[in-house]
């Protein structure tokens, strides 16, 4: 009964993750052209321009792609038998491609954006925050698999996951976001707090069930 709960439980918080990451894809009709009056682009006349509008075409692209390979690698890593090579080669090709996502494109322009954030000093801080661990995870997820014994492997996964966690937080972020509005919450005090917890939060309920597995 437990187990079956836990499928249903996973399915639906997928399920969720599709629906909330489809609405944020949906959304890019207000990017392209940018149209100032839009919720995210408001106000931000002056400075969509140069390094600051590149970063931003260049994260919201990236962003949705990192997180549907992130799953993939997520789901191949732990079913693929080393012995079949196909699997393998995809796995290590779709690996490469997400390292050099995240670390050469999406970071990058996190950093950019950061200053730029809604809110104020303290959400920069946290969303630079978010893409200096995301680089760092990936990193460590790159070191890990180069290692040949299973153990290795076993902590790549664990790196793996927690930079797919992170880049989850988009997702979590909207989420809250809307719950919040909805409530009629302060806006500000919200997104200030959910540029840390949103991935925080997620990253201690990891390493709490990873504690405990072990």
């Amino acid at each position: 009964m437990l187990r079956v709960l836990t499928i249903v439980s996973v399915i639906l918080a997928c399920a969720l993750l599709i629906k909330v990451l489809v609405a944020i894809v949906y959304e890019y009709r207000w990017y392209f052209p940018p149209n100032f009056d839009a919720l995210f682009l408001e106000g931000r006349e002056t400075s969509f321009v140069g390094g600051y509008r590149l970063a931003f075409y260049t994260h919201i692209i990236c962003g949705p792609l990192t997180v549907v390979i992130g799953a993939y690698l997520l789901i191949s890593g732990t079913r693929f038998n080393p012995a079949k090579r196909t699997c393998l080669a995809w796995h290590r090709a779709m690996g490469w491609l997400q390292f050099f996502l995240v670390v050469g494109l999406l970071v990058p322009s996190g950093l950019l954006m950061a200053p730029y954030a809604f809110a104020g000093a303290i959400a920069a801080a946290g969303f630079a925050c978010l893409s200096f661990a995301t680089a760092f995870c990936a990193i460590m997820a790159v070191k890990f698999a180069r290692q040949i014994p299973q153990q290795g492997m076993t902590v790549h996964r664990q790196w793996a996951s927690r930079c797919l966690i992170m880049l989850c937080s988009a997702i979590w972020l909207r989420i809250v976001g809307g719950l919040a509005a909805s409530w009629e919450f302060d806006c500000e005090l919200v997104y200030r707090l959910n540029a840390w917890l949103s991935w925080l939060l997620p990253l201690c309920v990891y390493e709490v069930v990873v504690r405990f597995r072990k």
